[in-house]
């Protein structure tokens, strides 16, 4: 039979149609028109790389600070230091002491005048009369902090013209008494080297490693023919050879081990003369080294001040130490600092090579305080460290010393 489709059919058909069609746009009808909050790929902001990220840089804490000036030079000669008892009375100085040194010397605690006791060998009398009384107890505290802290001792001096009192070469053992013979001058010198070498023996064993027996005896412009100088009631008393049974004693009373130094001032301008002086000495066998004082400034030449005295020494058989090393600065302010680091750098140096390459016999290189502040040269800031009030702050000085690569080591 044949199916006919109405009119009425037809039109509902096409409209079920249509709207079928409409339904399907409006859920797929906004997929390429991105919504108006979404912003498009190139309005979203770059996220930066890592090369594009501006950098900030890092301090590199300079690899010296973990060292100390022993550390630097253990292989090669001891670092010293000239101290004043004061200093170990500040908890804040301990470290930088025990770190770097490993030598000390007391300032003025082991010179006659602080050791010598002028009441008891007046009332001893005439039992003293050859046998003066010495007390050592001022040191007490300073042998303590070294033995403590394992640091060995150099005890300067035993024979000095100044800090040594007058009333030592009289008969009462007063200012203005009669000079004593020349023969009770000796007796006394040797009582008193025997004295303080048995007491420094007996009461700190093996702590004191050598001795300035004999200081500042050599003035050339002020001294007689050999160069000894005259102003002085060690030559005026006992005459120009109370060097040689000043050296002669100490060898007798020393510990086997112990050095003996003759200490000086200028050395590079009287070198010939120490030797010269020195000659029947060294032929005894009653002496071991010559200490260079080495106070010098920014404007002098290391290599022929230091360098090339402490080698014609070691030349003539002779240890060498810088015992009073201390660098002033000609010049102020940063540059001034600078020229000093590189001076310092200059002379650890060319030492160091020095020993190294045998030309120099060097035992120990003693920095003449801790800080500026208590230098008796403190208006030219001589030395590695200054005190800002509550720490001790290492200057360019001691990187100098401790040779920094960015320090020249060089000089003008």
């Amino acid at each position: 039979m044949k199916c006919s489709v109405s009119k009425t059919a037809r039109l509902l058909i096409a409209l079920m149609l249509i709207a079928s069609l409409l339904t399907a746009c409006g859920k797929n009808g906004n997929q390429s028109t991105p919504a108006a909050s979404e912003p498009t790929a190139t309005e979203v902001p770059a996220t930066p790389t890592a090369t594009e990220v501006p950098s900030t840089p890092t301090p590199t804490p300079n690899p010296l600070d973990s060292m100390t000036l022993k550390e630097k030079y253990k292989d090669d000669f001891m670092i010293g230091m000239a101290m004043p008892v004061s200093v170990i009375n500040n908890a804040a100085f301990k470290d930088v002491i025990v770190g770097n040194f490993n030598s000390l010397t007391f300032e003025n605690e082991t010179k006659p005048d602080a050791v010598l006791r002028k009441e008891e060998c007046q009332k001893g009398l005439p039992d003293t009369y050859t046998e003066p009384v010495i007390n050592l107890s001022v040191i007490a505290r300073s042998m303590q902090f070294a033995k403590e802290n394992g640091i060995k001792v150099r005890f300067h001096t035993l024979i000095w013209h100044s800090q040594t009192p007058s009333w030592f070469f009289t008969e009462d053992y007063t200012p203005n008494g009669t000079r004593v013979s020349r023969d009770v001058m000796l007796k006394r010198m040797e009582s008193y080297i025997r004295q303080v070498m048995t007491y420094m023996e007996e009461n700190y064993p093996g702590q004191i490693y050598c001795y300035d027996v004999v200081n500042e005896a050599i003035d050339p412009p002020h001294g007689d023919a050999a160069g000894m100088r005259k102003d002085s009631l060690w030559y005026e008393v006992i005459g120009p050879d109370f060097m040689n049974y000043a050296f002669e004693y100490a060898r007798k009373y020393a510990p086997e081990g112990v050095d003996l130094y003759y200490n000086d001032y200028n050395c590079y301008s009287k070198s010939q003369q120490i030797i010269e002086c020195l000659r029947p000495i060294k032929e005894a066998g009653n002496i071991d080294g010559i200490g260079m004082q080495s106070h010098i400034s920014t404007t002098d030449n290391v290599d022929r001040q230091i360098r090339g005295t402490a080698a014609k020494f070691t030349a003539e058989g002779y240890k060498v130490q810088l015992t009073e090393l201390d660098i002033g600065q000609a010049t102020s302010g940063k540059n001034g600092e600078e020229v000093q680091a590189m001076k310092y750098a200059v002379l650890f140096k060319k030492m160091q090579q020095a020993k190294q390459n045998g030309t120099v016999d060097i035992d120990c290189i003693t920095i003449w305080g801790l800080y500026d502040g208590i230098s008796w040269r403190r208006e030219e800031t001589p030395l590695l460290y200054r005190f800002d009030g509550s720490k001790l702050v290492k200057k360019r000085a001691w990187y100098g010393a401790m040779q920094d690569p960015e320090i020249k080591a060089v000089e003008y």
